[in-house]
């Protein structure tokens, strides 16, 4: 493990535009002496967009506590009038350097430099026009995969997100990233709260951008799903908006069997059983359970071994009758799906999928 020497600082992220649009702003942390460069322009990171970067030279802020930085631009290149101001809550603003074994290019200038506090800090966004934003946070140590930095941000329905791990897999939530998605009235800053639990904190940039862009919808949970006949474990993923009163979301379940039929199932309720009625896989929902096994919902997996759903918002199933998701609600989706264990059919589940509402 390579010491870190403390020199300088400061923080993160995000957006703005001259316009009243919300912006989309990405931030890289680190030395311009004796770090890794700045992302070029068009490179996306975790997010499904790429645009250009603002660089928080950390060399310029060696021994601070806290600093604001001059009004951003944003991924166009156009200026903004958002700042962003780094607050070591008094314990002071440090950068570091380490060659992680598994970054290159782009990826390297991102994540190979950073800056910490080994305490709580707080990294504000300040003048962001008033709207919904997807926040992803980068907080991976470059130099020792064990590093756990702990992401918050203030406002946010999603939880408190612990991020940790190497680059071997690329981008993966909660190993190189955690996503949050807030509502910001006129006049509030955005606010990132980090600190760590493991080793030392570590922030490699910021990415802001309007809610629902970022390609990744929701947290899985109760995973990995019980291996099934393909040799893996089946996952549930989502792309779209938690705006609720956008009605945009679509679920998809991948690394299930080779042509078995499938569903989903929903409740806003998290739960297991083992081996439910017999089958091979772990029920992660519990309460009142629905199903979406209307004309066209139970799927065929295909040769792809995936199915995949546009959900409708306003008429979610549930055992009463279908209901609305209304803001400020969480639900938790999962996939039923036939399979087979030594040759004798069984069934087998996904891992779970929360999705908090806005």
């Amino acid at each position: 493990m390579k010491h870190r020497l403390p020199l300088l600082t400061v923080a993160a992220a995000l957006m703005a535009s001259a316009s009243a649009q919300q912006p989309s702003i990405f931030v890289d942390f680190g030395s311009l002496s004796f770090g890794f460069g700045v992302p070029t322009t068009g490179y996306a990171a975790a997010a499904p967009i790429g645009g250009q970067w603002d660089i928080v030279d950390t060399d310029q802020f060696l021994g601070a506590t806290s600093y604001t930085t001059p009004p951003l631009v944003d991924i166009n290149g156009t200026q903004t009038a958002v700042t962003l101001t780094c607050d070591s809550l008094g314990l002071g603003l440090i950068d570091f350097e380490s060659d992680e074994p598994f970054t290159t290019g782009d990826d390297q200038a991102l994540i190979d430099d950073i800056f910490y506090v080994d305490g709580p800090s707080e990294i504000r966004l300040n003048n962001l026009p008033p709207g919904s934003y997807d926040v992803v946070t980068y907080a991976m140590a470059p130099d020792d995969p064990t590093g756990l930095t702990t992401v918050s941000v203030v406002g946010s329905a999603d939880p408190l997100q612990s991020v940790g791990g190497d680059f071997s897999s690329g981008f993966v939530l909660g190993v190189t990233h955690a996503i949050h998605t807030v509502t910001v009235s006129a006049g509030q800053p955005l606010v990132i709260q980090c600190d760590f639990t493991v080793f030392s904190d570590s922030i490699n940039g910021v990415q802001v951008l309007p809610a629902g862009t970022v390609a990744g919808l929701g947290m899985n949970y109760c995973g990995p799903a019980v291996v099934n006949s393909s040799g893996q474990s089946a996952a549930m993923q989502a792309v779209g908006s938690r705006v609720a009163a956008d009605n945009d979301v679509t679920l998809t379940c991948v690394q299930m069997p080779q042509l078995a039929f499938g569903f989903f199932i929903v409740s806003p309720l998290q739960g297991f059983a083992a081996n439910p009625g017999g089958s091979s896989g772990n029920l992660c929902v519990t309460g009142t359970v629905g199903r979406y096994v209307g004309p066209g919902q139970i799927q065929n997996s295909g040769v792809a071994g995936q199915i995949t759903l546009v959900l409708d918002l306003a008429s979610v199933p549930q055992p009463n009758g279908a209901v609305a998701v209304q803001p400020g609600q969480t639900w938790n989706w999962q996939t039923w799906f036939r399979d087979s264990s030594g040759g004798m059919p069984t069934s087998n589940f996904s891992d779970g999928l929360q999705i908090d509402f806005l």
